[in-house]
């Protein structure tokens, strides 16, 4: 069954400055995009290019003032879905080249700074059971709060001998 989408947005620019969007439904094996209707105000410059890993694309644009953004989209979902538990482990030497970048810290998680935590929590399970365990502890141990204070770096040490002792607790 299609899904509907729809979206909308405006921004002030106070000058002439470049700007990078990212909102379209994304042209993949797994999903058909059945119809779309993006909307624009006029721009100084307007370029497509494709997104990270050729997943969608990103629109970089030149405005200057208020901008607005319309996007409607219907979409076929039709998601491969193997059964995670069963997926077996890699060796990392094994994994496809598009993958190892997920594997290194970012500005959104300190990676090498969970393995410890990683190790001690998850460390009786491997593959995608492994997967699960960590997707099912984020789950229970989490709460997402819209517009809450962004978690700074140097916080990540507190963080990880917080949920340490949550898991001893277990």
């Amino acid at each position: 069954m299609p899904i509907e989408i729809s979206a909308q947005f405006s921004f002030s620019l106070d000058q002439a400055t470049d700007v990078l969007l990212q909102f379209e439904a994304a042209a993949i094996p797994e999903q058909t995009i059945l119809s779309t209707d993006t909307r624009m105000d006029a721009a100084a410059h307007m370029a497509r290019v494709p997104a990270q890993d050729t997943i969608g694309e990103r629109i970089w644009l030149r405005a200057e003032g208020e901008y607005h953004v319309s996007y409607k989209a219907q979409v076929q979902v039709n998601r491969m879905l193997a059964e995670l538990c069963d997926l077996p482990a890699m060796d990392p030497h094994d994994l496809p080249g598009e993958a190892v970048g997920y594997l290194f810290d970012s500005r959104y998680c300190a990676a090498g700074r969970l393995q410890n935590f990683v190790e001690d929590t998850f460390g009786n399970v491997n593959g995608g059971e492994r997967i699960v365990a960590m997707r099912d502890w984020v789950a229970n141990n989490f709460t997402y709060t819209p517009a809450a204070p962004p978690i700074q770096r140097r916080s990540i040490p507190l963080w990880i001998a917080a949920a340490s002792a949550a898991t001893m607790r277990m």
